[in-house]
């Protein structure tokens, strides 16, 4: 494994567990792995009773998702949810956090999804990746090019271009979901922690194949004006 260090972009907390298993993966390997999650989480109560709390709830859950999966840091943009936008201060921190970690790989959402601020994470990550790597905004921090740029959800017009085998890491995908308690109604998983790492164990025990899918970002750098017809 050439890689050093990833960085995983979010929208909300939980959002980035889609691929844990790729994450705990690389982190077993020695690769550095940060988390940045552009939300606070304050919309992810299923309780009124929670609304005042849930943001630390969520805090909390994360942190232990990360002791399982190995997460080198968790870092927070901080919006509220539902209120994410690609302002000018917003889109700074992105470019901030990019060049301070100075990834190997960025791996954010795609373009396709009904939720908004997954949707803003797309937007603002995309074009802050590619602006980290100019030589603006020196006060942000030293310009980093990162090499490549993955989707690892949120992509609904093509096949993936990576299909990764992680069946020696599938049960950290359970595993990580059954931390997060306050969003197991939304999943329509209510009781079902125990079953959660029932099903850890069940696939810690198989071979059964298990994959995280992921897709390029369509980026191209031409030297030339491209014909009409490629």
């Amino acid at each position: 494994m050439d890689y050093e260090r990833i960085l995983v972009f979010g929208a909300h907390p939980d959002d980035e567990l889609t691929m844990a298993p790729t994450m705990a993966m690389l982190a077993e390997r020695g690769v550095e792995v940060y988390i940045c999650i552009a939300t606070n989480g304050s919309e992810g109560y299923p309780r009124p009773e929670w609304r005042d709390d849930i943001v630390g709830m969520r805090a909390d859950e994360m942190a232990a998702a990360d002791g399982i999966i190995g997460t080198t840091e968790r870092i927070y943009i901080g919006a509220d949810d539902m209120a994410l936008t690609n302002d000018k201060p917003t889109f700074q921190r992105f470019i901030e956090v990019i060049r301070r970690v100075a990834p190997d790989v960025v791996f954010t959402h795609g373009p396709h999804d009904m939720h908004r601020d997954h949707l803003a994470t797309h937007a603002i990550s995309v074009e802050a990746t590619w602006q980290a790597g100019s030589p603006v905004s020196a006060d942000l921090g030293e310009p980093w090019r990162t090499p490549y740029l993955l989707y690892y959800k949120g992509v609904q017009d093509r096949p993936p271009d990576i299909i990764l085998d992680v069946r020696e890491y599938a049960h950290v995908r359970p595993l990580t979901v059954a931390t997060q308690v306050t969003q197991h109604t939304l999943w329509g998983t209510t009781t079902t922690t125990e079953k959660l790492h029932a099903e850890a164990e069940r696939l810690r025990a198989s071979d059964e194949p298990f994959t995280n899918t992921f897709w390029l970002a369509e980026r191209t750098s031409l030297s030339y004006l491209p014909p009409l017809e490629l």
